[in-house]
């Protein structure tokens, strides 16, 4: 379980260059209207901060994302 960087809840994603992890709360948001069936509606707070535009729709789903797992054999 992957937790936000900010509040410590169960995060809704993992940006892909920062790798910043983020419940929606805390993303920042790309559009402040009604729901109008955009695709993305949060981008990566790291990266908008750095003027680097990552939306959601790029982000890994931290609900389904399984971490790189390395089994050491001793010879």
């Amino acid at each position: 379980m992957e937790n936000c960087y900010k509040c410590g809840r169960q995060a809704d994603y993992i940006c892909p260059d920062c790798h910043t992890k983020m419940c929606s709360s805390h993303a920042e948001k790309r559009y402040a209207g009604p729901n109008r069936g955009f695709r993305s509606r949060y981008m990566c707070p790291s990266c908008w901060k750095k003027k680097h535009k990552v939306l959601n729709e790029n982000m890994v789903d931290a609900k389904t994302y399984q971490p790189k797992k390395y089994f050491y054999a001793n010879r």
